[in-house]
């Protein structure tokens, strides 16, 4: 008889090894975030990296650039060397970044640091979210993995709350600090049990699940077994060649890549960047913008936290549907406020809180859905032996996705008006929110066998009935 899921000591530990993973995953956005509270500091007059609006908005998408080179090569050195040691290694190499900066201060060494912090953010987005669905037992995948994007707003709201009261140099040691705990905490965590099957060394495996389940070696046999069947049906797989040469593979990949382009191009990443910007732009703002920007922060963790409760619960379509519907909405209205704002006579200074109430309630809804669902879907989609490269697919399009973002809003901005960015972020939710919707299966409480089943059953565009 299969082990329980469910059982308190075994679920702990599933856990603590996925927190103390995704403590890379804070220290990833906090690279992100870092540049948001100090942003007027970098452009004055006491700055003590002198810059140009121009260099700025260089030095800033940078760090996707470097993002742009390392998940390929992170997904096969996940696969040869493991999960563990790829997410470790992002510890020591951000801490070298933030040295960079302190002990180098230009504009040059700023655009390098944040080079490196690119790179090692390939790193984390490519082997932690196949960490996290290899050690997570089925009934509580969901939940553990949506712990990865739950963190990554945690790391934008610890900067956002500590920058603007911290000096320049003080801020960036206080970054630095953030790795000191992800590496004494994940240092003792097991290795992915998937991982060891792959290497055939059976136990490595057993001692690694008996961890993860808290069970004995009898009782988890069943899964061991399933976990073997699973490496063993894709053995002969050959990586990327298997993603784009069999329909199960295409499919699974053009959901991901649909899912990521609506998370990315919706406008996180911009508004994440640009918020005090933002809200600067919003006359008669009763609230300061910084305040505003922090309470940005707070909605985005608990739009992740609630999306660990319902990824299992309500499941991964309806959850997906609702942050799209209410995504396309949200940015929709936000950009017809902002055109009427300033392309119209109309008076309606009086509704000056809706377009920052609206950007909250789109940034409430994209965490809790979009974003965890894309790290639930990368670990659930794939074969054991293709989920690393796919998860460096993945990370590849997230990186260019947000790289638009970014690189197009001050264009748009200066062109066309900020209007004009909320309309592409809501024709974007609407283009992949529509295939996604055709194309999403629902893999709540089903095992990576399952899955597989049903994306095979699947010809063209088959329609999934919300379950």
């Amino acid at each position: 008889m299969a082990v329980k899921c469910v059982q308190s000591r075994g679920l702990l530990n599933q856990y603590i090894a996925a927190v103390a993973a995704c403590l890379s995953v804070v220290n990833s956005s906090a690279c992100y975030g870092w540049v948001t509270p100090i942003l007027d500091h970098l452009l004055g007059p006491d700055s003590e990296i002198p810059m140009t609006r121009e260099q700025l908005s260089w030095v800033i998408p940078t760090i996707d650039l470097g993002l742009l080179i390392t998940p390929l090569p992170a997904g096969i050195l996940s696969d040869y060397i493991g999960r563990k040691p790829v997410t470790f290694a992002t510890g020591p190499l951000y801490i070298i970044s933030w040295l960079l900066v302190v002990f180098y201060p230009s504009v040059t060494m700023l655009g390098a640091a944040r080079l490196l912090q690119g790179l090692t953010m390939g790193l984390t987005y490519t082997a932690a979210p196949v960490y996290l669905g290899e050690i997570a037992c089925k009934a509580n995948r969901g939940a553990i993995t949506s712990i990865f994007f739950n963190l990554w707003w945690l790391g934008y709201l610890i900067q956002y709350a500590v920058g603007p009261f911290l000096s320049f140099y003080n801020f960036t040691y206080f970054t630095l600090s953030l790795n000191i705990p992800f590496m004494i905490l994940f240092i003792w965590q097991p290795e992915s049990p998937y991982y060891h099957v792959m290497c055939g060394d059976m136990e490595k495996a057993r001692t690694s699940l008996t961890w993860f389940r808290d069970s004995t070696v009898d009782e988890l046999q069943e899964e061991l077994e399933e976990i073997k069947l699973s490496v063993e049906a894709n053995q002969r797989s050959a990586g990327f060649r298997d993603l784009v040469t069999n329909s199960e593979g295409r499919k699974s990949l053009a959901i991901l890549m649909m899912l990521s382009g609506a998370t990315m191009l919706s406008g996180t990443g911009a508004i994440t960047v640009y918020a005090t910007e933002i809200f600067d732009k919003t006359p008669n703002l009763s609230i300061p913008p910084d305040a505003v920007t922090i309470a940005l922060g707070v909605i985005m963790l608990i739009g992740g936290v609630i999306s660990s409760f319902t990824s299992d619960s309500l499941g991964r379509r309806p959850l997906l549907m609702i942050s799209c519907i209410g995504s396309f909405i949200t940015q929709f209205i936000t950009g017809t406020y902002y055109f009427l704002l300033f392309n119209t006579s109309l008076d309606i200074s009086s509704f000056n809180w809706v377009a920052p109430i609206l950007i909250l309630i789109y940034c409430g809804l994209c965490t809790a859905g979009m974003y965890p669902l894309c790290s639930v879907y990368t670990s659930e989609l794939f074969n054991s032996n293709t989920r690393g490269i796919a998860s460096s697919i993945c990370t590849l399009f997230v990186t260019i996705f947000a790289l638009i973002s970014l690189v197009l809003y001050q264009p748009v901005n200066d062109y066309v008006g900020i209007y004009g960015n909320f309309y592409i972020y809501s024709l974007a939710v609407l283009i992949s929110g529509t295939y996604c919707y055709f194309n999403a299966p629902e893999t709540k409480g089903k095992s990576f066998v399952q899955i597989r089943e049903e994306l095979l059953k699947c010809k063209g565009h088959c329609q999934y009935r919300w379950r």
